[in-house]
Order: structure tokens, then C-alpha cells, then sequence
């Protein structure tokens, strides 16, 4: 694999506004994800189900190297970056950004985790997977998709992996969130994680940073600034929730099981790896049954971390963490990806990093965990 293979581990799509509504089944179209024009206020609103989920429905979305004054207001969803709703218009920038693959997650798809009916969140994630793969079938030497993983319902979430590995989607997401009322490291969800080690599909936990689920946004929102909201709710989600994979034993009892965490940033996994490692020496008594590994040890065998291009700490920390862990995202084109420049500013911040482990930060790591090692050749 050429030492300069770029991989872009987490970007995003722009899925088209009428999406669910078009193919949900029909007696479930009116509670799916949609986009409403509120002119009162001059934004795009977004619902689900019976709720308004985002009052900005487009802020931050599709909006990469744009602004942030008066933010999202008098912009029309289907006026965002068209490399977010158009294949062919995502691998241009792909091309001008250095970029050779990118890896999809979904735009208005994160509110999947969020849908409260079963029901509505199985059909809707089907319907998700089918766009997705057709979006990325458009060019798929440049294009990988990842499928949205039903954990409301265990069982239909066990046959959408399935599916999911039949549409050619290399990896499975959902939110680092309680579902269905459950913390992800409930044995309900144990049918889950066994299908998707089976299937050999990483599972990539991906945050949103709303209150559409229990976590930080519910929990914590209240108590932060604001402005501090999407920095620590993310890393809170996926801090918790990787800490409960670990200490509820989900990695001990699926080895095979890879797990990508996602959107918020790397350089807290050195004191991850550290804190946890000392308090389960301290409180083991606490954890049935005993682990077999530390916590670190568990990281390094089955986790990736996503570093943002800006960060500085990779080069600090691949050493100790382990340089086959890490791997990094733009979150084009969401408003906080650097565009353009993106490989240039993450080339620029692991200038120090010794080259076999800055190569597996920029694509090598990747390509290993969504199994692209024949688009690398």
C-alpha cells in the first residue's frame, strides 16, 4: 500500500429532504425524518416522529468553509454543499483535497438513534442503507459507505447487519446513547455485537451531541455554557460508552468485535488508557465478571480513535496508545471541517510522527478497519 494513501475515516452525506418520506412505508411516512420551512423565523426545521428535532435544521450540516454569521438563517436544505447531496460532486473535492477514499456517515441519518418506535427506526434505517449504497455504488474506488444499525430493535438490528453487509457497506454505526432505554452494554444488545464480529463489520460509534436520547445533552446540557455544548457532549457520549464497553465487558465477551470511535477527537485517549487502566486495578472488585486484559489492553486489540486534522497530540501519543489505533476524520461538510485544506493542515500537525505510524494515521489504520485493502493496492 503506497505510503501516501489518504483516508478520510468519517465524512458525511447530505441525504435528500423527502428521503424517508418517499420510501418509508406509507403509514409511517408522516412520523419519519423531515425537513420543514419555517418562514416566520427564516430557518429550515427539522422533525421526527411528533417532535421538532432541530430548530436550525441546517446548521452545520453542509456548511464547510462558509460563515458563521447569524448562522444557518435564510439557507434552504437543499442550498448546502452539493459534494454533500451529489457522488460526483463529493469525489472533486476529493481529488482537490488530497483525499483518495472517504468513508460516509449521514447528515440529517444521525437522528436515526433518536427515533423513540422501533418500528419507524428498523424501516427507517433500511431505507437509509439502500440510499447509501447507491450513493457510494456512484464511484466505489472513492466512495465507502457505513450502514445505520437498528439497536432499538436487537432482533431486526441482527438481520440489518446482515443486509447491511449484503449492500456492501463496510461498517455499521450508531450512536454512543442508550437505546431503547438500555446502556450499549446491556447483554440485550450481546445478539448485536456477535452478528456484526461474525459478519467481520466494525462498529463505529458516532455522536450527535442532542437531547433526542439519554447521555450528556440530557443529562449535563444544562450545567455547560454556552458554546461548550457540541465540544463536550460528543466526548462525553463516547468517553462513557467506550468506559462501559470495556468495564461491562462487551470486548472481553466479543473479541472478534472492532469498534471506531468517532467526532471527538483522539488526544484524550492517553488518559483513557491510563485512568482506566488504574481504577480497574482499584475498584476490580466492583466488575463481574473480572477482566481478563486491562482496559488498554482491550483498546489496542479491537478500537480505532478518530483524531480531527487540527489536533496536536497524535504524534505525542501514538507511541504510547499504539500507532495501529489511530486514524483520522475531516467531517466534510459539516461547518466545523477545515476546508479547504484539510490534508494539508492534518499532514502539517503529524510532521513529528515517525513515518510507518503517521502512514497508518492517514490511511493505513482505515483501510484496515473497513477491510479497503483492494482499493489500496
Amino acid at each position: 500500500m503506497p505510503a501516501s494513501f489518504v483516508v478520510d475515516a468519517d465524512g458525511h452525506v447530505l441525504e435528500p429532504a423527502d428521503l424517508w418520506e418517499r420510501n418509508l412505508p406509507p403509514h409511517l411516512r408522516e412520523y419519519g425524518i423531515r425537513m420543514r420551512w419555517n418562514a416566520d423565523t427564516g430557518f429550515d426545521e427539522r422533525f421526527v416522529e411528533d417532535r421538532l428535532y432541530a430548530e436550525r435544521g441546517v446548521a452545520g450540516l453542509g456548511n464547510a468553509g462558509e460563515s458563521y454569521e447569524d448562522f444557518g438563517r435564510g439557507t434552504h436544505y437543499a442550498d448546502l454543499n452539493p459534494a454533500g447531496f451529489d457522488p460526483k460532486e463529493r469525489v472533486k473535492v476529493l481529488d482537490a483535497e488530497g483525499i483518495d477514499v472517504s468513508v460516509l456517515y449521514p447528515g440529517l441519518g444521525l437522528a436515526l438513534g433518536g427515533i423513540r418506535d422501533p418500528e419507524l427506526a428498523v424501516a427507517s434505517c433500511r431505507v437509509y442503507n439502500d440510499w447509501i449504497a447507491e450513493f457510494a455504488a456512484a464511484d466505489p474506488a472513492r466512495l465507502v459507505g457505513v450502514g445505520a444499525v437498528p439497536f432499538q430493535d436487537p432482533d431486526a438490528a441482527v438481520g440489518e447487519v446482515h443486509r447491511i453487509v449484503e449492500l456492501g457497506l463496510r461498517a455499521g454505526f450508531t450512536r454512543p446513547n442508550p437505546s431503547a432505554g438500555r446502556p450499549l452494554h446491556d447483554r440485550a444488545f450481546d445478539r448485536v455485537y456477535a452478528a456484526m464480529a461474525e459478519a467481520g463489520l466494525p462498529l463505529a460509534f458516532h455522536p450527535a451531541g442532542l437531547p433526542d436520547v439519554d447521555g450528556a445533552a440530557v443529562q449535563m446540557g444544562s450545567l455547560m455554557a454556552a458554546g461548550t455544548h457540541h465540544a463536550l457532549i460528543l466526548f462525553f457520549d463516547d468517553y462513557v460508552t467506550l468506559s462501559n464497553l470495556v468495564y461491562g465487558g462487551v470486548l472481553q465477551r466479543h473479541p472478534g468485535l472492532t469498534v471506531a470511535v468517532l467526532e471527538c477527537g483522539g488526544g484524550w485517549i492517553g488518559h483513557w488508557a491510563d485512568r482506566l487502566d488504574e481504577f480497574y486495578e482499584s475498584y476490580q472488585w466492583m466488575v463481574e465478571p473480572r477482566l481478563e486484559l486491562r482496559p488498554s489492553e482491550y483498546f489496542r486489540r479491537q478500537c480505532v480513535v478518530s483524531f480531527d486534522p487540527g489536533e496536536h497530540t497524535a504524534p505525542l501519543l501514538s507511541g504510547f496508545v499504539g500507532e495501529d489505533t489511530f486514524i483520522w476524520a475531516s467531517d466534510f461538510p459539516h461547518s466545523d471541517a477545515k476546508y479547504p485544506g484539510v490534508v494539508d493542515e492534518l499532514l502539517e500537525h503529524t510532521v513529528t510522527m515517525p513515518e510507518p505510524a503517521r502512514a497508518k494515521l492517514v490511511g493505513g489504520n482505515a483501510v484496515r478497519v473497513y477491510g479497503l485493502e483492494h482499493l489500496a493496492r
